[in-house]
């Protein structure tokens, strides 16, 4: 794996029409991750083609016994799972392996053990082949200041090794798509970070790729921001495996079929969210307290969401031993089940 200072240096040494392109990942900052070099030549670099309607039917990536430890800290600990076609909400707390698990599934990251299987095949093996089917969405923002959106998005397909046809007009799509098509001749420097966050997105969407990695798509941008970028995940990924990692409970729960919790790099429940409210249903519990009663309350139990209601305060618990004076809770979400099976000693206003 080669470190260069920026996507610049890249695309002076890349030479389109030859043999040889360089396989490409943004990474933090501006500075890209180069894969090894691939052979575009045949069928061994499709550059970003949209998968056929066959191709979705039996697309799976496939996830065994996925370890990966720094020194002595294990960040991924035997991580298994297969996905298919959906879009599969990954919560987790900051340090729970999400990032790590998404640089392995991006191939930017040596494994210790394990194995990831595009279609039944290591994506070791299919090397450049499984890299032209993955739209990746680091988690910082790897963008150019200099750049015009539209500059952005010309650029990063090209080190897609998209071709020049089915880049100009998929980038003139996208940047509707995503809001962005009147600001598309200004600098990404000059935008917020909530229109930073839709150009990533688009530029991960090039070429129509069938693996969508969105490494916390929302982080940093405010509430409005946060519901439209959730939009256009929803609406731009049908009929893909789309993977989206995120500390943000509501990021999730309106968009995802499938859900997995991750902890100290395990997983640790995964399910629809019908499913896994269902899992918690006689573990939440709750009653309107004084503030002294909260204060005791807080200090008995270790997880615990506070509201403002017009009749008071109303706590809620999350756990297995719930006092006998506390009612069950109507209308339990994907935060109480965040809250049981991935935090301790929580408490949290809303």
């Amino acid at each position: 794996v080669e470190r260069s200072r920026g996507l610049g240096d890249v695309y002076k040494r890349q030479i389109f029409g030859s043999k040889t392109c360089w396989g490409w990942l943004g990474s933090a900052l501006g500075r890209c991750t180069l894969l090894r070099s691939v052979d575009c030549s045949g069928d061994n670099c499709t550059g970003g083609l949209a998968a056929s309607v066959a191709e979705v039917s039996r697309m799976k990536l496939t996830i065994k016994g996925l370890t990966k430890s720094y020194g002595s800290i294990r960040a991924l600990s035997q991580f298994s799972y297969e996905f298919g076609p959906g879009i599969y909400g990954i919560l987790g707390a900051n340090g729970a392996g999400k990032s790590t698990l998404f640089e392995l599934l991006t191939d930017t990251l040596r494994r210790d053990c394990g194995e990831i299987l595009w279609n039944g095949v290591d994506i070791l093996k299919l090397g450049g082949r499984y890299r032209a089917k993955v739209g990746y969405m680091p988690q910082a923002q790897g963008y150019y200041p200099q750049m015009t959106a539209r500059e952005f998005l010309y650029y990063m397909g090209r080190l897609k090794n998209i071709p020049r046809k089915e880049l100009v007009q998929g980038t003139e799509r996208l940047l509707t798509e995503v809001g962005l098509s009147a600001a598309a001749d200004r600098k990404l420097g000059q935008f917020s970070g909530g229109m930073r966050q839709r150009a990533l997105l688009a530029q991960a969407m090039l070429g129509d790729p069938p693996l969508l990695i969105l490494d916390e798509p929302t982080s940093g941008v405010d509430p409005q921001e946060r519901i439209r970028i959730r939009g256009l995940i929803a609406r731009a990924t049908q009929n893909h495996i789309v993977l989206l990692a995120t500390h943000v409970v509501s990021d999730v729960e309106c968009i995802a079929n499938q859900v997995l919790l991750m902890n100290s790099g395990t997983l640790l429940k995964s399910g629809t969210p019908e499913e896994l409210i269902a899992s918690i249903e006689t573990k939440v519990a709750q009653r309107f307290c004084t503030p002294e009663e909260i204060e005791l309350y807080q200090h008995q139990h270790s997880v615990s969401l506070l509201f403002q209601r017009q009749g008071g305060q109303l706590l809620r618990l999350v756990g297995d031993d719930l006092p006998a004076e506390f009612e069950p809770a109507a209308g339990i979400g994907l935060e109480e089940v965040y809250l049981y099976y991935c935090a301790g000693n929580k408490a949290i206003n809303t």
